[in-house]
């Protein structure tokens, strides 16, 4: 999984509101074989996971660039995520922040065998070597 510039950049701001506010999104972008190219976010206020005719909608929208989801880890803890069918094979970031306010980032692939479940996924390198 690989962060274009823009997308740590809106990342990074909106964990800044953590723990004041909630973040949660979409991820935009595409994939090139197994690998997330995350090109953009656009933040939700709905929570990570939209219901199925606002998901096709937005994907309309987008042109099919959407490629996974977000969510800051208190709202993921809170929440307790429930997967649906179109967030099969979809990438998922859990944000938070760490020390000195450091963006911290988790992902994880969402695969389903005979429930979903998060598979952890590789973090390349952010834009200028950030992590």
């Amino acid at each position: 999984m690989h962060l274009s510039e823009e997308a740590w950049q809106q990342l990074r701001a909106q964990a800044l509101e953590i723990p004041h506010a909630q973040a949660a999104g979409l991820l935009l972008g595409h994939r090139r074989g197994p690998r997330f190219l995350v090109e953009g976010v656009y933040p939700c206020r709905f929570g990570p996971l939209p219901d199925a005719t606002m998901y096709l909608e937005l994907d309309r929208i987008f042109k099919g660039r959407i490629i996974g989801f977000y969510s800051s880890a208190s709202r993921t803890r809170k929440a307790g995520l429930e997967w649906r069918p179109y967030s099969y094979n979809k990438l998922y970031l859990e944000l938070g922040l760490g020390a000195k306010k450091r963006l911290r980032l988790k992902a994880a692939v969402v695969e389903y065998a005979e429930s979903f479940r998060l598979v952890p996924a590789a973090l390349a390198a952010g834009p200028k070597g950030r992590r």
